[in-house]
């Protein structure tokens, strides 16, 4: 496969990403996989090379749309910036917060957000799991975690990876909630 830069690397890791490669006569392709626990993981992007030698990328930008992926770049010049676009469109929150809810874990979050953000959040559709408990601060379920973090940051709205959630530019530290006194882990 193509080099991919050491920070791309840990950027994938770090947000359940992988890389899959597809070879045909015709051209290479490079899929961007959420670690789902199968084989080939859940495709959300891909990038192929043109005749030219520079990249397409294509993500799943819109959400609701299961397999569909729409061109969100064009005539970049190297593998790691086609990738890059990828991250920087696609939106895999659903797929994050099925495998968070199916391993049934209870754990909750708690952020103390602007009072105008905590009232934003809370009103959202999805997803689900967002409480709000008043003065600004929110309880947060693992899956709607699981699903901040698979939206990207261009939206204004996610959760990095040092359990910050960002929204409108402002980052509110998540802490995790204890488990009460003889309360089984699952």
């Amino acid at each position: 496969m193509t080099v991919i830069d050491r920070s791309l690397t840990t950027l994938l890791k770090q947000r359940r990403l992988f890389l899959t490669r597809e070879r045909s006569d015709a051209a290479e392709v490079v899929y961007v996989c959420v670690n789902d626990g199968l084989p080939g993981g859940y495709p959300i992007g891909y990038v192929i090379p043109s005749r030219a030698g520079t990249w397409f990328a294509y993500a799943r930008a819109r959400p609701g749309r299961v397999f569909t992926c729409d061109q969100v770049d064009a005539n970049l010049l190297s593998i790691d910036t086609a990738v890059r676009a990828v991250l920087d469109h696609a939106r895999y929150g659903d797929v994050l917060y099925a495998l968070e809810r199916a391993t049934g874990s209870d754990t909750t979050y708690t952020a103390e957000l602007h009072r105008d953000h905590a009232a934003w959040l809370t009103a959202l559709d999805v997803p689900e799991g967002i409480t709000h408990l008043g003065h600004g601060r929110v309880r947060l379920t693992g899956p709607a975690i699981a699903y901040l973090r698979g939206l990207p940051e261009r939206l204004g709205c996610h959760l990095d990876d040092e359990n910050r959630l960002w929204l409108a530019g402002d980052p509110y530290l998540l802490t995790r909630e204890p488990r009460p006194e003889g309360a089984a882990r699952p």
